[in-house]
């Protein structure tokens, strides 16, 4: 028999509570702890946030109605999450007893682990290019495996913010893009040519670009738009 621990109103809880009493429980069986199903929820939470790389894992389960009666297993219980339940946040585990008298049910726990992670250490505005020096590592709780926040530095420094961030903010990656190196109606530096015959011209930047992107450009010499990469340091490189 399988309860679904978080879908019971308290009065379905006491009816099924009592008819599971009656159907599994006789004279003489003994009653499993209620302690010892929130001990394999714990345990098997832990377990499955450590796997997805959490550390410093605090596992709290909802406390189980005392009058929930459970024949005692005569195996060791087995602790689940359902497919597709994610590493941390609110989290419905079940737990499993088979043998000659089975059963099942589902609790509800909250699991969330300490992480260091990255954040600013001042209010930016939008379109600030983040430095190293504006990022410091804080030890945080995480409450849920999916908010997007980025770790890698390499993917933080030298990007420029979609929005204003507080100090203390983690970030995010909808919150950066890669800088703009050239700026519609700008003044630039035309390259053609080889490294053995290199040639330089003044343009005029036709729309934005960020570096590595296709950007059609003015030649101010012939008139001519033509249509380069943006480089790195604001120049455009044509063929």
């Amino acid at each position: 028999m399988t309860i679904f621990w978080h879908r019971l109103s308290l009065l379905g809880l006491l009816l099924l509570t009592a008819c599971f009493a009656v159907a599994t429980l006789s004279d003489g069986d003994s009653i499993q702890p209620l302690s010892t199903i929130a001990d394999a929820v714990v345990v098997a939470s832990t377990e499955q946030a450590r796997q997805h790389g959490y550390e410093n894992v605090n596992v709290e389960v909802r406390p189980l109605d005392s009058r929930l009666r459970l024949p005692q297993c005569a195996n060791a219980l087995s602790a689940f999450t359902p497919p597709g339940s994610g590493a941390l946040g609110a989290l419905s585990v079940g737990v499993r007893c088979t043998g000659d008298k089975p059963w099942t049910i589902y609790v509800r726990a909250n699991v969330s682990a300490q992480m260091s992670i990255p954040v600013l250490t001042r209010t930016l505005p939008r379109h600030a290019l983040i430095t190293e020096s504006d990022i410091e590592w804080v030890n945080r709780p995480q409450q849920s495996s999916s908010q997007d926040i980025i770790y890698d530095l390499d993917q933080i420094v030298g990007m420029e913010l979609t929005r204003s961030l507080g100090a203390g903010s983690p970030i995010k990656s909808n919150q950066l893009r890669r800088p703009k190196v050239v700026a519609r109606g700008q003044q630039i530096i035309l390259i053609a040519g080889s490294e053995s015959l290199e040639v330089r011209m003044q343009g005029k930047a036709l729309r934005d670009a960020v570096a590595g992107e296709r950007v059609k450009v003015t030649n101010l010499s012939s008139g001519q738009q033509v249509e380069g990469i943006a480089n790195t340091d604001g120049t455009v490189s044509v063929q």
